[in-house]
């Protein structure tokens, strides 16, 4: 029987496990690559539009200058997260186990560990929704944590997105105006992104305010009125819980309200992932990509370690107990960050 708890066997065991499904991250960041480095080149790309020339066929060819691509060496951030498993535990029934259940300490470390690898699992999926929701609204990504010696510190990823690309509108265009139309301002800001990005938008995002604001406007109302807004029609089963609703869909777009919390790491509060008053607009074909950079493990493998999360276990003898340790290196990459149009149409 093998050890349930040799990396390779609980590294089989994670990717078996149901992939805990994140909206922002699937919806926008459609790619994935692992790495055997730290660093990661990460191409910002922005799109031209040139056509090829015309020359005669008796002239040499016309030197074409590259698309405009800006790389970045970025260290990717690094999670390490410790879980333990005492013997007491092992030994002691489980919530909701039977009074007479036969199971074995072992057989009882085996569940423990399934649980704890699935919470793992969900944890750093949870901080790639948060990187996801970052880089969609602000263009940023702010990884916060401490260094070697226990000393807090911040890093920011900017991927340069475009001033432009951040609509912050005038009180006198907010859409509880009945004289402005919500729906102008999709089809402008989605004609933006077009021409900056390369991309029309395929989806849009609200948070609760602007989802408000939106549906309470008379021209949305009448665009429902006359059935050319098409209500609720993707299927939504993979977020299921997750605060998302899909409310329609028009002109080419899908409409979604996505409500979703996560504790911030500097003040403790929980933090919205979509502002109240913010709308997101992108494409779900681009290329922006989930990043994961080398483990570093000197038992495992002296080399890096090309995993999307790496697990490992030991241990202590005084006091009893084993521990396991969950490491990964993601980053949510916006690659083509002009795409993306961010909107504040409601106070």
């Amino acid at each position: 029987m093998p050890d349930i708890f040799e990396p390779r066997t609980m590294i089989a065991a994670i990717e078996q496990l149901p992939p805990a499904r994140t909206f922002l991250k699937e919806t926008f960041f459609p790619n994935e690559q692992t790495h055997e480095t730290r660093q990661v080149e990460v191409d910002v790309v922005k799109g031209g539009r040139k056509t090829a020339p015309y020359v005669s066929p008796v002239r040499e060819g016309v030197v074409m200058k590259k698309q405009g691509v800006r790389t970045d060496t970025i260290k990717l951030p690094y999670i390490k997260m410790k879980y333990d498993i005492s013997a007491v535990e092992a030994a002691r029934r489980a919530p909701g186990e039977s009074p007479y259940s036969a199971k074995t300490p072992s057989e009882r470390a085996q569940e423990i560990l399934g649980k704890r690898l699935m919470e793992g699992k969900a944890a750093i999926a949870r901080t790639l929704e948060v990187q996801a929701a970052q880089a969609l609204v602000t263009g940023k990504i702010t990884a916060q944590g401490k260094d070697g010696e226990g000393v807090d510190w911040t890093v920011e990823i900017d991927f340069g997105r475009d001033p432009a690309n951040t609509v912050i509108k005038d009180p006198a265009g907010y859409w509880t105006s009945p004289d402005i139309n919500p729906l102008d301002d999709l089809r402008e800001w989605g004609m933006a992104a077009l021409k900056s990005g390369g991309y029309s938008p395929t989806e849009v995002v609200m948070g609760s305010g602007a989802l408000s604001a939106f549906l309470n406007n008379p021209n949305v109302q009448k665009l429902m009125e006359n059935r050319r807004f098409n209500i609720g029609q993707v299927e939504m089963a993979p977020f299921a819980g997750q605060g998302v609703t899909h409310v329609g869909s028009v002109m080419g777009m899908n409409i979604f309200h996505y409500v979703e919390w996560y504790e911030d790491p500097s003040s403790g509060a929980l933090a919205q992932m979509i502002p109240d008053n913010c709308v997101v607009m992108g494409s779900g074909q681009t290329r922006n990509t989930v990043h994961y950079g080398a483990i570093v493990d000197m038992e495992f493998d002296p080399r890096a370690i090309e995993r999307k999360i790496f697990p490992k276990s030991w241990v202590e003898q005084d006091p009893s107990i084993r521990w396991l340790l969950l490491q990964s290196s993601p980053m949510a990459a916006l690659h083509e960050p002009d795409s993306v149009t961010v909107a504040y149409p409601v106070a």
